[in-house]
């Protein structure tokens, strides 16, 4: 009886976890970003949602956006651009793609993919 009761206990724990560890159907990940202009040393932070229909390829850069000194660390991307009217994107591992930007100005813009996946690429579109 008493072995009967505990593999009981153990199951609904494991079903309950397992349940409260699913997001609910139709909820959208976030990730968060940071931009930081390099003129003036002010930055803004925030969450964007996924791109929905994104091409896997990189978008075209224009000629006069500058990016350089790309990091990435679990998680994280990390890109510094200047150009006059860019976007910068990140790739996760959850197969899902983030943008944020308009940008114009020079910046260094930090991406954290949503809980649980890891940066694999990322990079800057726009002029």
């Amino acid at each position: 009886m008493k072995l009967r009761n505990s593999v009981g206990v153990s199951v609904l724990c494991a079903v309950g976890i397992a349940l409260g560890s699913v997001s609910p159907a139709g909820a959208s990940a976030e990730a968060r970003y940071t931009w930081l202009d390099l003129i003036t040393g002010r930055g803004y932070s925030g969450t964007t949602a996924r791109l929905s229909g994104t091409e896997a390829e990189v978008p075209p850069r224009g000629p006069s956006l500058d990016c350089r000194d790309e990091q990435r660390s679990a998680s994280d991307y990390a890109l510094s651009c200047s150009g006059t009217d860019f976007h910068v994107f990140v790739d996760c591992s959850n197969g899902d793609r983030y943008a944020y930007g308009r940008g114009a100005g020079e910046y260094r813009i930090i991406f954290t993919c949503p809980s649980g996946a890891t940066a694999l690429r990322g990079g800057a579109s726009g002029a």
